[in-house]
């Protein structure tokens, strides 16, 4: 009720400024509303907000803006977006241009190159000034966005990765459902227990465990097991990678050996998948570690599956939550401090979040995040509580360097490369240095 109470004020101000704004339009522009900020000088109140996503996304986004409407009448929001295909091709053109938008929806992994490209102006002002409130919030997704000492964006919502399991087949091979004090030794030795012959022909059909997706992805997984032996990604100018360590082989080796024990499916089946299926789905293995989103696919899915917190390191705990998507202001707007103001509204007002919910990821504040249980199914609930006992601010999460989309790429082409018999685990490493390297010199020359 105390932000209302904030937004009610801002209102009545704006609307007292345009008043006496009102008594000399000689300096207004034809289409637009001029207001005065609190430095005393104009600022065009119109703001574009550019975001992707699909129908539930863009019909709850317009929703939650119809309200920050009748709370900001003078502020007016025009909105772009579209899907996820050429989204960002669209928004380099404009920037380029220097016709970018004020705010605009960015991959958790991409505020890097932006950075490096000049595009996206600091944060800490809106925040210092109390614009923006990040309290909120969790530390270790803002320090993921603070390069050079400054923060360039703000989480719009969160995920980790987790440990969904198919209770039927823990049933049916008697091994007790995974809890939050498993140990990768212990998830190791259940997928060999789970690894079976159902139906009785003298052949697999059933794997203890998955070869997810992505699982050398620098953000969830690798990064994960690289963490939990005390290494790092990237140095700390991000201008050079620094997985190729022990670390990082041991990390490697650790993803590839339940195809080397046999406990996963041949590479084979899982490439027979159809697209965005996984061997989870379609009911090839017991367990699979993934990233939370994924919940409402499984539910679809009709799966009987519980979920729980991914298992402890190998010498020391690495948890913590990841942004699903952020929002930054760029360098061509011209109501900074009103996109701030909206920034702060989507990510803490109440009903906003309510209208909003998941459309984004599990919202980044907390508050929010306990306020939508009531609304959820048990599997959501469950989530929920995975990604709170996940919730870490003692690990230093490291920022994406520019370029990670591309590098993203090539880490899951040649990781899959590398499980098809390529590479030894070091060659994938050395090869995948060499590559990275050549992406992010294209960006510090």
């Amino acid at each position: 009720m105390k932000k209302k109470k904030v937004f009610v004020l801002l209102c009545v101000a704006l609307l007292s400024i345009t008043v006496l704004a009102g008594c000399s339009s000689a300096n207004k522009k034809e289409g637009t509303t001029e207001t005065t900020n609190k430095q005393g000088t104009k600022t065009n109140s119109d703001i574009r907000f550019m975001w992707w996503g699909g129908e539930t996304r863009h019909k709850a986004t317009v929703d939650a803006l119809e309200l920050y409407k009748g709370i900001n009448p003078d502020i007016t929001v025009k909105t772009e977006y579209s899907g996820w295909d050429g989204y960002f091709d669209k928004l380099t053109t404009q920037l380029a241009a220097s016709t970018g938008p004020d705010i605009v929806q960015l991959s958790y992994t991409n505020v890097s190159e932006y950075v490096a490209r000049k595009q996206l102006v600091p944060l800490d002002e809106y925040i210092e000034k109390g614009i923006i409130d990040v309290s909120k919030l969790s530390e270790a997704t803002l320090d993921m966005y603070r390069i050079d000492g400054k923060l360039y964006a703000i989480p719009a919502g969160v995920s980790t990765s987790l440990l969904f399991y198919n209770k039927d087949y823990f049933d049916q091979a008697g091994v007790e459902y995974p809890t939050d004090s498993w140990t990768w030794e212990d998830y190791m030795k259940a997928a060999k227990e789970l690894t079976m012959d159902t139906d009785g022909d003298g052949k697999i059909d059933v794997w203890g465990t998955a070869y997810m997706e992505d699982p050398a992805g620098a953000d969830l997984t690798f990064k994960k097991y690289v963490y939990e032996r005390g290494g790092k990604l990237w140095s700390d100018d991000l201008k050079s990678v620094k997985f190729n360590s022990p670390e990082g082989l041991a990390a490697v080796e650790f993803i590839k050996k339940p195809l080397d024990e046999s406990i996963m499916p041949p590479m084979e089946i899982t490439a027979s998948n159809p697209q965005n299926v996984d061997d989870f789905q379609t009911k090839r293995v017991a367990m699979i570690i993934h990233y939370s989103p994924i919940t409402q696919a499984y539910m679809s899915a009709g799966l009987n599956f519980g979920i729980e917190r991914t298992p402890k390191g190998m010498e020391k705990e690495a948890f913590w939550i990841n942004p699903s998507m952020v929002y930054s202001i760029t360098k061509d707007s011209k109501s900074p401090e009103a996109s701030a103001e909206l920034i702060n509204f989507l990510v803490n007002n109440e009903e906003a979040g309510d209208i909003l919910a998941l459309e984004r990821g599990v919202p980044s504040n907390g508050l929010i995040r306990s306020r939508l249980v009531n609304t959820l199914s048990d599997a959501e609930i469950k989530m929920f509580e995975c990604i709170e006992k996940s919730t870490s601010d003692d690990i230093s999460n490291e920022p994406f360097p520019a370029g990670y989309m591309e590098i993203h790429a090539l880490f899951k082409r040649e990781f899959e490369n590398m499980m098809y018999g390529k590479y030894t685990p070091q060659e994938f490493l050395d090869v995948v240095e060499a590559e990275c390297n050549k992406i992010l010199q294209k960006f510090y020359e």
